[in-house]
């Protein structure tokens, strides 16, 4: 079985995509967002540029997704 790859050339292994799934479902719960949303998805793309960065620790991939929601909000916000 090949891999699947994301957006860069480092493969994702059946075990890397397990790790981002579970990591992208607790986002999903925690801000409640369906997992199909527009939203939903735009953060799954962050999670795996993280992880095909060397971040793939779920730990701190759960904080670098709770860190970038955080800023995107408030960026939102008005000043």
């Amino acid at each position: 079985m090949r891999p699947l790859r994301a957006s860069s050339s480092t493969a994702l292994l059946p075990e890397d995509l397990d790790a981002l799934q579970r990591v992208y479902d607790r986002l999903c719960t925690e801000y409640q967002w369906s997992r199909n949303s527009a939203q939903a998805q735009r953060y799954g793309r962050m999670l795996i540029e993280e992880y095909q960065a060397g971040k793939t620790d779920e730990f701190l991939l759960l904080a670098a997704g709770r860190s970038f929601v955080e800023n995107s909000a408030a960026q939102r916000r008005p000043a």
